[in-house]
Order: C-alpha cells, then sequence, then structure tokens
C-alpha cells in the first residue's frame, strides 16, 4: 500500500514535486552557463594580453634594429657629422631635437635623439681599465631611438651610448 496522502481535489501530494526538479534543474543550467561566460571573458582577456606582449615585443625588436642600422649610418654618426657638431653645441647632457629616421617598414615610424655626454674615457667607471689606449679625451654620444608602429600603436624607445669613429 502507498503512503500518499490525498487532498480533497484529489492530486497525490507526491505528485508536486515533479515540477521542483524542473526548477532545480534549471537554476544549475543557470550557474553553469555563468561559468562558462565567465571563463570565455576570462580567456578573450589573456588572449588580449598575449597580443599586446607580442605587438610590445615586436615593437623593441624593430626599434633596436633601426638604432643598429642608425648607428652604422656615417651621416648621422660620423666623426664629422653635423648632427654631433650641433650635439656639441647644445651642450652636455642637452638632448637634440627628434629627427625622423626613414625605415623600409611599412608601418614604423621612427625618430631619433642624439645628446652630447661630455669627454671622458668611454663607458669607464673609477678604478676600471679602459680598453682604448689614449691620451685623448674622448667624445661620448648617446643616440635614444623611438619607433611605433602605426598598425597596432606598440612603440619602444631603446638608448645606446657610443664613440664617433
Amino acid at each position: 500500500m502507498n503512503n500518499l496522502t490525498f487532498r480533497n481535489d484529489g492530486v497525490r501530494l507526491g505528485d508536486r514535486q515533479n515540477g521542483a526538479v524542473l526548477v532545480v534543474s534549471l537554476i544549475v543550467l543557470l550557474v553553469v552557463t555563468l561559468l562558462g561566460l565567465s571563463g570565455m571573458e576570462t580567456s578573450v582577456m589573456q588572449e588580449r594580453m598575449a597580443s599586446n606582449a607580442q605587438n610590445s615585443n615586436r615593437a623593441f625588436q624593430s626599434t633596436e634594429s633601426l638604432l643598429d642600422q642608425a648607428m652604422r649610418d656615417e651621416d648621422i654618426v660620423g666623426g664629422s657629422s653635423a648632427e654631433l657638431s650641433n650635439a656639441i653645441k647644445r651642450g652636455v647632457g642637452e638632448p637634440g631635437d627628434s629627427t625622423a629616421f626613414s625605415t623600409s617598414y611599412e608601418s614604423l615610424s621612427a625618430a631619433y635623439v642624439l645628446t652630447y655626454m661630455g669627454e671622458n674615457t668611454p663607458f669607464v667607471a673609477q678604478g676600471q681599465e679602459s680598453s682604448i689606449n689614449s691620451d685623448l679625451p674622448t667624445r661620448r654620444f648617446e643616440m635614444r631611438m623611438s619607433a611605433e608602429n602605426t598598425t597596432t600603436q606598440a612603440g619602444a624607445t631603446v638608448t645606446q651610448g657610443f664613440v664617433p669613429n
């Protein structure tokens, strides 16, 4: 015999529990959907961060490459360069105006700044030996190259000291 009791309208009380399963399953489905959406948002954000890191690295590598090209350009860093003479006239530590640097990369804009750093034995701290065997003072300069990818707006700046030939 069944232990179910009947109400006045003839419906057994145990039959009302079938609707509760539907409500509970809909709530569980809602929670799982929200967790899935949250996971998707997290993965999209991680993809954006990885893309930004990659663009930043590419910009840095491009800037270093352009700085290397500029350092080999005799018109810029040659011993009789007008740009170096202008840097000396500005004085020690006074950066010059930003000068556009032409690149072969389509989506890259670049510019450099030359600064006269003074006369001394190049890049040697007190008490250390110099690799240059000369009693003459050496003029030191610094070049700061800035480049930006116009497509991704990722940019970088690289600075390097040098002694002209």
